[in-house]
């Protein structure tokens, strides 16, 4: 080690002598190590961060410091285990861009692993979204989002409202199904009348109004949250449960609503998404 030490192109304990250990290791010329070390700073942003110890780094710093070691010696597969958890809003969200580009431009696997349900979006090219140690479903981040095939993944990925609904016959080739007194048609397997259903509706996909037409379920708003870009509502049904809408402020024409209004709420009927038990 002592003779390795000395003709190492960095002091090992700095971040360009800790990114450079892998590279020495495989007798990659000094050219080569340099070139690559200050590319590998470049990428994770900590360009003129060479010369720093592991002490006069931040938390965040040093995740990036452990990204870039791994990434340059370009593996066939890289495992990243939560490799952005540390790491600011904005950083994280340039860190997301800059690791799917080089995932790209390497052709390598990336097994990401990450317990935030936007970033696994973001990132995956296929997402397994896993259960007590069992794969739930598995399929792109769309399949995913817009067809959970159960409560548990629905529940998992984003936000859901998990309805009741019940079996009152068919209409054609859709399945009828009802809230409440309103009846609605899907595109499902035969079910046996009376049979109740678990119905996912996601929040985006349901219309607020203070207007009775066309509604599916009636309710009382319990809780305005106003976000900026969106509105989030959660409404108090019949039941006592509570439905959660997520709405664009593009026109405001809600913007008089406050807790304890009266509303009605309705959704496209494609984006009724019934769940396996």
């Amino acid at each position: 080690h002592t003779v390795f030490q000395q003709y190492a192109l960095f002091p090992h304990r700095t971040v360009a002598g800790n990114i450079a250990f892998g590279l020495e290791r495989r007798g990659l010329s000094k050219v080569e190590i340099k070139k690559k070390v200050f590319d590998s700073l470049d990428l994770v942003q900590l360009p003129g961060f060479e010369d720093r110890y592991p002490q006069q780094l931040s938390g965040g710093q040093q995740q990036r410091v452990a990204i870039a070691r791994a990434l340059v010696l370009e593996p066939k597969v890289l495992l990243l285990d939560e490799p952005l958890s540390a790491l600011d809003m904005k950083l994280r969200k340039e860190m997301q861009v800059e690791l799917k580009k080089l995932q790209r431009r390497l052709g390598i696997g990336f097994l990401f692993v990450t317990h935030d349900q936007q970033e696994a979006l973001a990132m995956s090219d296929r997402i397994a979204v896993m259960n007590k140690g069992r794969i739930e479903q598995l399929g792109s981040g769309e399949e995913i989002y817009e067809r959970p095939r159960t409560e548990f993944v629905a529940d998992f990925i984003g936000v859901s409202n998990i309805l009741t609904a019940k079996v009152v016959g068919r209409q054609g080739s859709k399945t009828l199904i009802s809230f409440g007194q309103k009846h609605i048609g899907v595109s499902h397997l035969n079910y046996s009348s009376q049979q109740e259903l678990k119905v996912a509706v996601r929040p985006e996909k349901i219309h607020i109004s203070s207007s009775k037409q066309e509604a599916f379920i009636v309710g009382n708003i319990d809780e305005k949250l106003y976000l900026g870009d969106t509105t989030h509502w959660r409404v108090r049904i019949e039941d006592g449960s509570v439905i959660t809408v997520f709405e664009q402020n593009r026109s405001r024409q809600h913007a008089d609503l406050t807790p304890g209004a009266e509303v009605f709420l309705s959704w496209e009927q494609e984006n009724s998404i019934i769940l396996e038990r």
